[in-house]
């Protein structure tokens, strides 16, 4: 967008330095003011494509970011699935173990009972009283 000066402003240059000086002031003036305008639009498209970048950065780190702890998530998950999985064999194999300890225990019982009554002299007696019959 070029800039002019104002008709007030080039008349005022023509009247204190003649009008054809006035008007190589005017005409530099306006090149300045292009060369500036120029250079403005030039550091501004400069920032604006180190912003991008900068800005690319930080949604590349976020994304990195968000993706590790997605990964990290998923492995929890299978994790946790694995132990639970381990949890429940190992209750099965501790059940079964304590089903088989369970009738060891009754079949111990049982034993007892039978070498407690064989030791008793009144059940020998009676045994060998019915062995004699």
């Amino acid at each position: 967008m070029a800039q002019t000066i104002t008709i007030e402003l080039l008349q005022l240059l023509e009247d204190k330095l003649g009008k054809e000086e006035g008007r190589k002031v005017a005409e530099a003036i306006n090149i300045g003011l292009d060369a500036i305008e120029k250079k403005a639009d030039a550091v501004v498209l400069q920032k604006k494509l180190e912003l991008k970048d900068e800005l690319t950065k930080e949604l590349i780190t976020k994304a990195e970011f968000f993706g590790e702890i997605k990964t990290l998530r998923q492995e929890m998950q299978t994790m946790k699935v694995e132990l639970e999985a381990k949890i429940d064999q190992n209750k099965i194999e501790l059940e079964g173990k304590i089903a088989k300890l369970d009738q060891k225990f009754n079949f111990m019982i049982i034993l007892m009972i039978i070498a407690l009554t064989l030791m008793n002299p009144v059940v020998a007696e009676i045994i060998k009283r019915a062995l004699k019959l």
